[in-house]
């Protein structure tokens, strides 16, 4: 009842809670240069410290530093449509500065995010634990993993109605920009490879790729897949991810 309203991730969380403890959570779109903007969040309690934080983040480019946008893309579910899931420990961040002002400061211990996208808008959801209530167990992982789809339908639902505007604007950067970041991820990945994983991620379908390239549908397939082998990923998730981790290298 509450998708689209400013309400939403304050219900969201008292639900989730019912499950399992979440702290805080936020939630970051990507715009074209992959850069995650705050879109929302929320704390248990009275005074919610994500505003502020994710503020930081920005101001800041922690998100150069950030170790989820560099290993989100390690995920072995061979599921197109499976949400990347990753667990981040405070004591992982290797940035003395972001460790430090966003974490140690606000007494944060733990943070598992949740990446994906929908017709190529990319975001992540991150939930965080702070020092009184723990690390997140392996057990509780898993209840966030099976349930991965359903909140990011619900989180996909709730940005169609609430930022139309903003949420119609394709992540995905020029073609040219693309291919560049793609033949940076692997120096065995062949000119036909980068161009069509980068017209992939820019939301072409198969058969665009081959109007495009002037190649039949089963050499996009077969190019794909072997791009995908020699990255040693399984989904355009994890692309997008080596992608983000790649600027990051670079920043």
């Amino acid at each position: 009842m509450s998708l689209g309203r400013d309400d939403f991730f304050q219900h969201f969380s008292e639900t989730l809670g019912k499950l399992l403890p979440v702290d805080h959570l936020t939630l970051f779109v990507f715009d074209n240069a992959f850069v995650p903007h705050f879109i929302a969040g929320t704390s248990r309690g009275k005074n919610s410290i994500t505003s502020r934080l994710s503020q930081l983040y920005e101001k800041f480019f922690y998100y150069h530093h950030d170790p989820s946008l560099k290993w989100v893309g390690q995920n072995d579910k061979e599921d197109e449509g499976t949400p990347l899931l990753h667990q981040m420990h405070a004591k992982d961040i290797k940035d003395e500065a972001y460790r430090k002002n966003i974490y140690e400061d606000n007494s944060l211990l733990d943070r598992l995010s949740l990446i994906d996208h929908e017709n190529h808008k990319w975001f992540i959801l991150n939930f965080y634990r702070d020092v009184d209530s723990g690390n997140f167990t392996e057990k509780e992982v898993e209840i966030i993993s099976a349930d991965a789809c359903l909140i990011s339908a619900l989180v996909k639902r709730h940005l169609s109605f609430s930022m139309p505007s903003e949420w119609e604007v394709k992540t995905i950067p020029p073609i040219e920009k693309l291919e560049r970041l793609v033949s940076g991820l692997g120096d065995g990945l062949s000119k036909r490879e980068i161009e069509v994983c980068a017209r992939v991620m820019q939301g072409l379908t198969r058969e665009g790729v081959s109007l495009d390239l002037g190649i039949k549908q089963p050499t996009v397939a077969t190019f794909m897949k072997r791009a995908y082998a020699k990255l040693d990923i399984s989904s355009l998730n994890e692309l997008f991810a080596l992608c983000l981790a790649e600027i990051s290298k670079k920043n």
